[in-house]
């Protein structure tokens, strides 16, 4: 794929920004509990960090990037206590590498792509196909080779008929392959000419400067899955974070950035 000269700086950019979150786990505080998690729980998971810090105590640091990226740091490091994957197939290699303490995994929260555009694009998609004819001069997602929300787009895409050939057929050649799905959202921002292919919640939290052009409602199910990282600098406390994440007052904070609870208990 070739991308037109003006985009390439931006590209470059993000890419570097994303090659920021490739390090090993951040420094450990005492006690600290360092949590791997997909891009797109930034928000939520902060805000949950903070009111578990402020009601026990403990510290919890943050390693965010694509989940494909973060299961490679997990199989070649140690450090880390806890892994929040966009992606049950990620979470399989971690396991599969014995890297997740057994008993601890478990499915957490669901999510939904949209397709979306700049808020000062006039496209209008009312059908996927029509994504097709849509005179963008590109289509952003995380790589489609490993970024899981990347993964879910070209699955979906290559599950739409559009006469004959899919959607994914029909767009392919204009697709920008990015770090992770946060990543794909900047080159929308930053280019009007550009679309995106990304979660629901990534664009809710942008809403103001971007625009919905499309639902997926038909697409595969997308799932993070959470584990305890065997080995782990803080496992008592990152069980207890772990917990946390997955109970009733979370469920609510997770609601409210655009996820879909599966874990919470009563």
């Amino acid at each position: 794929m070739k991308l037109r000269p003006s985009i390439t700086p931006i590209l470059a950019a993000l890419l570097l920004a994303a090659c920021g979150n490739k390090a090993d786990a951040p420094a450990r505080g005492d006690g600290e509990v360092v949590v791997f998690a997909a891009a797109s729980l930034r928000e939520a998971m902060q805000e949950l960090a903070a009111s578990f810090t402020q009601s026990t105590g403990t510290p919890v640091s943050f390693n965010f990037a694509g989940s494909n990226d973060l299961a490679h740091q997990i199989g070649a490091a140690r450090g880390m206590d806890l892994f929040v994957s966009a992606s049950e197939a990620w979470m399989d290699t971690v396991q599969s590498a014995g890297r997740v303490e057994p008993g601890t995994r478990r499915d957490l929260l669901a999510n939904a792509l949209v397709i979306v555009g700049h808020s000062r694009a006039t496209w209008t998609v009312d059908q996927p196909c029509t994504l097709a004819t849509v005179l963008f001069e590109h289509i952003s997602m995380g790589d489609p080779d490993a970024v899981p929300a990347g993964t879910y787009a070209r699955k979906w895409m290559q599950s739409v008929d559009c006469g004959g050939k899919t959607l994914w057929d029909g767009v392919k050649d204009r697709v920008a392959p990015a770090p992770d799905v946060r990543a794909a959202l900047g080159l929308v921002l930053a280019d009007p000419g550009v679309v995106g292919a990304v979660y629901r919640t990534d664009q809710m939290v942008f809403a103001g400067r971007t625009r919905v052009l499309f639902e997926v409602s038909s697409g595969p199910p997308i799932r993070y899955a959470m584990a305890l990282v065997a080995d782990g600098g803080s496992p008592e406390a990152a069980r207890r974070f772990a917990e946390f994440i997955a109970g009733p007052d979370a469920a609510r904070v997770f609601a409210r950035h655009g996820f879909i609870p599966l874990a919470a208990k009563p």
